[in-house]
C-alpha cells in the first residue's frame, strides 16, 4: 500500500498541476488565439517589406532599362546576338567549326583540350516558336583550365550559345593518384537564328 502524500508534498504535487493548467491555459487562450498569429503577421509583414524594396529598386530602374531597350532595338549590332545564316544544317556546320575553333584556341592552355567528337542536330522547328534553333553536341577531353575557359566565352562572347547539357566524368586513363588528369566532357551547345520570313 502506498504511503499517504505528506503536506509538503501535496503542496508542490499542486504547485506542479497548476503550472502545468497554466501553461496549457496560456496556449490555448494566449498563444493559440493571440500571439501566434501576430508572429504569423510579423513574418508576412517582413516578406512583404523585403518584396517592396525588391521592386521598389526595379521600378528605379525602369527608365535607364527602358532607354538600353531602345537603344539595344536600334542598334545594328544586337543582331550579333543570334547566328548569322537562313538554312538551319548551314548554320549547324558553321557553329560546329566556330566551337571547334574556340576549342583549338585552348588548346594548350593549362592541360589542355582537344575535340573528340562533334555531331550538328537540327531539331523540327516548331511553328509557334519566334526563332528557329540549331544544337551541335561535342565531346572534349579537356583539363579543368582550357574547360573553364571554353565554358566562359560560350556564356560571354556573341553570337549567344546556352549549354542545353553538360555531362563531366574523369577520363579512364587518369592516375589513381598524383596530378589531375583530363576530363571527358560532352556538351550539347544550342543558338537561334533569325526567324524565318514567311514568303
Amino acid at each position: 500500500m502506498r504511503r499517504p502524500l505528506t503536506p509538503r508534498e501535496r503542496r508542490g504535487a499542486a504547485l506542479l498541476l497548476l503550472a502545468v493548467v497554466i501553461g496549457a491555459a496560456y496556449w490555448l487562450l494566449i498563444d493559440s488565439w493571440f500571439a501566434g498569429p501576430l508572429r504569423d503577421m510579423g513574418e508576412q509583414a517582413e516578406q512583404l517589406r523585403e518584396q517592396q524594396q525588391r521592386y521598389a529598386g526595379v521600378v528605379r530602374q525602369g527608365d535607364a532599362l527602358r532607354q538600353q531597350l531602345l537603344l539595344a532595338q536600334q542598334d545594328p549590332a544586337s543582331s550579333t546576338s543570334l547566328l548569322p545564316g537562313d538554312d538551319p544544317d548551314g548554320v549547324a556546320a558553321d557553329l560546329m567549326q566556330r566551337l571547334a575553333d574556340l576549342i583549338n584556341s585552348h588548346a594548350n592552355l593549362g592541360g589542355g583540350c582537344s575535340l573528340t567528337q562533334r555531331k550538328p542536330i537540327t531539331p523540327e522547328q516548331d511553328e509557334g516558336e519566334p526563332y528557329r534553333q540549331v544544337k551541335v553536341s561535342l565531346t572534349l577531353n579537356c583539363a579543368i583550365e582550357p574547360l573553364e575557359a571554353v565554358l566562359h566565352e560560350l556564356e560571354y562572347q556573341p553570337p549567344f550559345l546556352f549549354v542545353d547539357e553538360l555531362r563531366i566524368r574523369r577520363g579512364q586513363q587518369a592516375p589513381a593518384t598524383g596530378g589531375a588528369a583530363k576530363l571527358v566532357v560532352h556538351l550539347l551547345v544550342r543558338g537561334y537564328l533569325q526567324p524565318q520570313v514567311a514568303r
